[in-house]
């Protein structure tokens, strides 16, 4: 089962929200470091044990202060 919902990554996901797999492409690189940070820690947050997170060619957490675990390119894991 699968749930599209608009979301404005500013803001925070809301309490109790837990995905299998966020799509963030092609969007990070876009904004400043510090707002990038604050992006990869709030999609650990609401990441279930074990999701996954997809990022853009473009786009690593190379350089950033993070607790996935890196699967393959752009490809983490929490």
């Amino acid at each position: 089962m699968v749930i599209f919902k608009r979301q404005n990554l500013m803001e925070p996901f809301g309490s109790g929200t837990e995905f299998q797999l966020i799509f963030c492409r092609n969007v990070m690189i876009y904004f400043a470091r510090e707002t990038r940070q604050a992006l990869i820690d709030n999609f650990y947050n609401c990441l279930k044990v074990g999701g996954h997170l997809v990022m853009g060619h473009a786009e690593s957490l190379n350089g950033m202060k993070h607790r996935f675990r890196y699967v393959q390119p752009n490809v983490y894991q929490k």
